[in-house]
């Protein structure tokens, strides 16, 4: 890259990355009193923050997973966000690890690194150096692009490195260029050498580094070498050795770089045909995929659902699948690849062999892999439809494609689940008892409510725990009711069973917001731990016999199969009217209404689906912005119910996701506020004329 042409062209893609990784690079502080800066970090998926471990770790002390989260202090923009250590390894300094003792840190000050004074930094320090950095409430923020790639060596490809450091007791974001000039570690999975080509002044560490050709973060800046010149990055590689969890739901690495593909394939697609663009945009404009198989697009788009399927049963079943896609199995590599991207990334630069082959060939082998955690069909099917149609749009052969479709039709049926059974869905349903909390408005006091808690017992009667008609006030509700609640609660929990709360409120206040409410000492939230469910004082009248058959009917079938989830008005990020009421009538009885964008329109549109008659329906309570992409939640809702199996466990279902909000975890955030009309036409709510004792 030393031609005129060349340096130009390296110019321009500078100008189109340096942005895009700028305003996706923050600030890490410590929590104590004065927030000092430790050094830098780079958001890489949703609420998620890579850094380096000598960064994130306080003195004498170092965050692993399963032992207490340390807490700091996220700067983004001009904003201090709550974070907590997840993981960060290693536990600190060691001697005698050759190739790792010239270190200095890039990081701000002596106390930030740890290290005394002089600021001498990561001595020692053995791979693979990085930390995850979990924020604690939501935020919308941009994330830079991880490479997939599994190199057993990094080009000398010019790269750009960025971080945060205080000038004249002035934060300022601060970028650099070099380029790689060796690797340490066999198999290029350790560190990375950075050539002097530009000073790395302290603060810097744990900011990304970015290879300004291929347009991908391949490193993390880790430190300036002592009396030498340049520096070291950590290389992204060095993620994979996050430890191993039993349950996949629960295993860090599979849950960040899930949420990483899925972030930039659903802005993609929104973005698409708008005037913004993202990374992917940017790799189409510098020319990133050029002689490559895919095009920056079918590359995200193809990322995007591979991460959609549960992770491989193990590395060593990815490494098969991908040896029997390269026709041999890869050599030198440090690190074995764990997720569907890095088997992907394997597949790059083949040396015999069609790589667009391959790649299509390996969509479809992870389509069919046995694996120890069920996939939606739905995403199984979208990935073979879009390697059926890349494999037709790219003109290969007849007999390249109907070989696609002999081998995923035999991988199927040797596994058994072409088609998801619906035997066993239909649930042993038995009368429960239920506890119900019904909300009266009071007109002449709009501020004010009158209350009545009461219980269904097995028996079908019911029992009026507590009730106040003198008005009270919203905040005082969860105070007064916490009592009445928990007696309620006695009444109908028994062992394994966790009763639910039936909030019944008119169609005015379907976003009376009572799974927010504390009402335990310890602060949890009464969603977090039991299931609330919303139902109409005020519903439609089913005067008409039909339309109470259609309620009846609807209401059985949801029951006794899997539900098929439609978001209706909501398409492509992008607010739809609800379809006729004619239209909502002619659905298949197992269709589940999803409302993604009604919040400001709830009552209306819930009384048209119980009018129509649905008697479940789930809905996002809270209004959202016009330009969010909202794609989390078109995914995670038939997630959730698939999980559930019928209509009956979506209320443990929907408790679970709250449960998951409240500690924070970060995939569950496009739950937030979600909530589900379960109105049980064949247990009507005791009204409001009815004569109750309270005992």
């Amino acid at each position: 890259m030393t031609s005129g042409g060349a340096s130009e062209q390296l110019g321009q893609a500078a100008e189109i990355l340096v942005p895009l990784a700028e305003e996706a690079t923050v600030r890490i502080h410590g929590a104590e009193a004065g927030n000092p800066l430790l050094g830098s970090g780079f958001f890489v998926a949703p609420n998620w923050v890579l850094t380096c471990a000598h960064v994130a770790r306080a003195e004498g002390e170092v965050t692993l997973v399963g032992a207490p989260r340390k807490e700091v202090r996220v700067g983004y923009r001009d904003q201090l966000l709550a974070g907590v250590v997840e993981w960060a390894q290693p536990s600190g300094p060691a001697s005698g690890i050759p190739g790792q003792n010239q270190g200095q840190d890039a990081g701000y000050g002596g106390a930030a690194a740890g290290f005394g004074p002089g600021g001498r930094g990561p001595s020692g320090w053995s791979a693979p150096d990085l930390a995850l950095i979990r924020l604690v409430d939501p935020l919308d923020h941009p994330c830079v692009w991880l490479t997939e790639r599994t190199a057993k060596g990094y080009t000398t490809n010019p790269v750009a490195y960025f971080g945060w450091l205080p000038l004249g007791g002035i934060l300022m974001p601060y970028s650099g260029r070099c380029v790689i000039s060796g690797q340490l570690g066999a198999g290029g999975g350790g560190l990375l050498r950075l050539s002097n080509d530009d000073e790395m002044p302290q603060g810097l560490s744990g900011g990304p580094v970015v290879d300004l050709v291929r347009g991908e973060v391949i490193g993390v800046l880790q430190a300036r070498r002592a009396e030498r010149d340049g520096g070291l990055a950590v290389s992204i590689q060095q993620l994979r050795l996050l430890p191993t969890a039993e349950n996949p739901a629960d295993d860090l690495y599979h849950r960040v770089m899930t949420a990483h593909d899925l972030y930039h394939a659903d802005h993609h697609k929104f973005l698409l045909n708008r005037d913004f663009y993202g990374w992917t945009e940017a790799h189409s404009e510098i020319g990133a995929a050029a002689g490559r198989a895919l095009t920056p697009g079918r590359r995200t788009t193809l990322l995007g659902l591979l991460a959609q399927l549960p992770p491989p049963s193990g590395a060593r079943a990815l490494g098969d699948l991908v040896t029997e896609v390269r026709g041999g199995a890869g050599q030198g590599f440090a690190v074995a690849p764990r997720a569907w991207r890095d088997g992907l990334g394997l597949l790059y630069d083949l040396r015999r062999g069609s790589e667009l082959e391959a790649v299509l060939r390996y969509a479809v082998l992870a389509a069919t892999a046995e694996r120890p955690q069920s996939a939606q069909e739905s995403d199984e099917r979208e990935l073979w439809e879009w390697a059926q149609s890349t494999a037709a749009d790219q003109g290969l052969s007849m007999l390249f494609r109907n070989s696609l479709i002999g081998e995923r039709m035999s991988r199927l049926r040797a596994r058994g689940a072409e088609v998801p059974s619906q035997a066993g869905t239909e649930p042993a349903l038995r009368a429960r008892g239920e506890a119900q909390l019904e909300i009266i408005p009071r007109g002449w006091e709009p501020d004010r409510f009158d209350w009545r808690v009461t219980v269904s017992p097995e028996s079908g009667e019911v029992d009026c725990v507590h009730e106040d008609f003198h008005g009270t006030a919203v905040a005082d509700l969860p105070a007064r009711l916490a009592a009445p609640l928990a007696e309620a609660f006695r009444r109908c929990d028994e062992p394994g069973y966790v009763a639910a709360l039936q909030l019944a409120v008119p169609g005015s206040l379907m976003a009376f917001a009572a799974d927010t409410w504390r009402l335990d000492p310890d602060g949890t939230t009464l969603g977090a731990v039991r299931p609330v469910v919303v139902r109409r004082t005020d519903p439609p009248s089913d005067t008409d016999p039909a339309v109470a058959e259609e309620r009846l009917s609807r209401w059985q079938t949801l029951h006794r199969r899997l539900p098929r989830t439609e978001v209706l008005d909501c398409l492509d990020s992008q607010q739809q009217p609800l379809p006729e009421d004619a239209e909502l009538r002619s659905r298949p009885r197992e269709m589940l209404p999803v409302l993604c964008r009604s919040g400001a329109t709830a009552p209306e549109a819930l009384h048209r689906l119980l009018r129509c008659g649905y008697s479940v329906a789930l809905w996002r309570r809270d209004e959202i912005e016009s330009q969010r992409i909202c794609s989390d939640l078109h995914r995670g809702v038939p997630q959730a119910v698939h999980a559930a199996r019928t209509a009956a466990g979506l209320p443990a279902q929907l408790a679970g996701l709250r449960a998951a909000v409240a500690k924070g975890v970060p995939e569950m955030f496009w739950s937030g506020g979600l909530a589900l009309l379960y109105d049980d036409p064949t247990r009507p709510l005791p009204g409001t004329d009815e004569l109750l004792e309270t005992p």
